[in-house]
């Protein structure tokens, strides 16, 4: 895992601010191979799995996007321990 992308992926995470965009970097990042830990990929899937049935939808119910988003603050947490070297542990 590189620290350039890891700082790619978290400025990119922390200047999100719609869906869409967060939904498109866990895409990136679950298919990152080798340049994402096991569990930063599993982070960023876990999120893309949570919105893929409402990415495209103009409203979405607001429990969906709610768990989304506590998906997104965990995938955020392990890029920012990542990028600071400390070694990843996922929580949820």
């Amino acid at each position: 895992m590189t620290n350039a992308y890891l700082r790619l992926w978290l400025s990119a995470a922390i200047e999100a601010k719609s869906h869409r965009q967060m939904y498109a970097i866990a895409l990136e990042i679950g298919e990152a191979g080798t340049l994402a830990s096991p569990e930063i990929r599993k982070a960023a899937r876990n999120l893309a799995r949570s919105r893929h049935g409402v990415i495209e939808l103009p409203i979405a119910d607001a429990s969906v996007l709610a768990k989304a988003d506590r998906r997104f603050v965990v995938l955020c947490e392990l890029l920012k321990k990542a990028a600071s070297g400390t070694p990843p542990s996922l929580a949820a």
